[in-house]
């Protein structure tokens, strides 16, 4: 039997995420049961349409996912399971009707194994953003192979008790959900909750912290790559210094990606993984805003990251002749460029800042998402 006990450090680059420890889970399972006192939609679809969760029921993997509507838990993040439910046969979402004055407040994942094994991972983070990467959380995961088994009889003993409270998503449970409030949390300066100001005039830059830390900047330059250019290529280097990105580890890590438009609005999250392409011994990921974009013919396009904690960014896609490019890329021919193919340099907030004064990278607010 194996026992780890994780602490999910988000600012930690040693870490590993909630969200890819069920990942890596989910990679050797057979059958998945998870029991949460609080989900979110993003969490929870980022997590059920991952390839790797996917290829579970592919296998004819169930999962039996059962999450509490006594807080957080909004109609959004149902209706969503409502969608996945249809798309997927072997995904079998519940609600659990608590009437009781206590919440429903597990954080349970229980995989059954080839061979008769099992992994529980158990521990403080539910299915929402910050559970599962964006908050500190602490669990364990307990692996037993069929000859050393984990005894869960309090979990089936529970879940025979409860059967009349594990209950389908229905309207009534949407209406319930419908009062839940998700609620924000900002972050904190001096103990209390602040949030960033929406793109002032003059910008009031943070200290640029030191390139080992985080908030770091990637300039990268992208290249055609016949016609697939969205699937942007980047050097081990950017792969392993900047996006801190392990290739050992590289079915289950992924990088959080947020597309920061010129206004400084943030779009959707994308979870990414990285693909080796063996025909150049370059690393893909996927950039959402360069999807059935055409590459243009008076330039390459520029990629800016700004780095919010490990492996998670906001970004920019930058195109010949829009508000910053020319600086931008003069940026990037003059700094150094470690590693093969075009150009990808690491630098500071300052220089970014020195550089194009108004880049909305630098004004833009830390996501109100809900850190549960």
């Amino acid at each position: 039997m194996d026992i780890r006990f994780c602490i999910q450090d988000p600012t930690y680059a040693g870490t590993t995420y909630l969200y890819e420890a069920i990942l890596a889970a989910a990679a050797q399972a057979v059958a998945w049961r998870g029991l949460y006192a609080f989900a979110s939609r993003d969490g929870v679809d980022h997590l059920i349409e991952d390839e790797i969760v996917r290829d579970l029921m592919k296998r004819d993997g169930k999962i039996d996912l059962v999450v509490g509507i006594d807080a957080v838990t909004n109609r959004p993040t149902l209706e969503r399971m409502q969608e996945l439910e249809q798309r997927y046969v072997n995904f079998r979402p519940k609600v659990f009707w608590n009437e009781n004055r206590g919440l429903f407040h597990p954080k349970i994942s229980d995989f059954g194994l080839l061979g008769g094994g099992r992994t529980l991972i158990v521990g403080s983070g539910n299915l929402t953003p910050g559970g599962l990467k964006d908050s500190f959380e602490a669990y364990t995961i307990i692996t037993a192979d069929q000859a050393d088994e984990i005894d869960v009889s309090a979990l089936e003993e529970f879940l025979e008790r409860h059967a009349d409270e594990i209950r389908n998503i229905d309207n009534e449970a949407l209406e319930r959900a419908a009062r839940n409030l998700v609620r924000s949390i900002g972050r904190r300066q001096g103990g209390r909750r602040t949030r960033r100001p929406q793109a002032p005039t003059r910008p009031v830059l943070p200290l640029a912290r030191a390139t080992t830390g985080f908030d770091r900047i990637l300039l990268a330059q992208v290249p055609k790559g016949k016609n697939r250019w969205a699937q942007a290529h980047f050097n081990i280097f950017a792969i392993q210094e900047y996006f801190r990105l392990s290739l050992s580890r590289l079915d289950t890590e992924r990088v959080y990606l947020t597309n920061v438009l010129p206004d400084s609005t943030r779009r959707e999250v994308e979870v990414r993984r990285y693909v080796y392409a063996k025909a150049n011994k370059n690393y893909k990921i996927e950039i959402g805003a360069a999807k059935r974009r055409p590459y243009p013919d008076d330039g390459c396009p520029l990629l800016v990251f700004r780095e919010r904690q490990l492996r998670t960014y906001d970004y920019m896609l930058l195109m010949p002749g829009e508000d910053g490019y020319g600086l931008l890329i003069d940026l990037s021919n003059r700094l150094p460029s470690p590693g093969r193919g075009n150009r990808r340099s690491i630098t500071d907030m300052a220089t970014l800042a020195g550089a194009w004064r108004d880049c909305p990278l630098l004004h833009t607010p830390d996501a109100d998402e809900q850190k549960i």
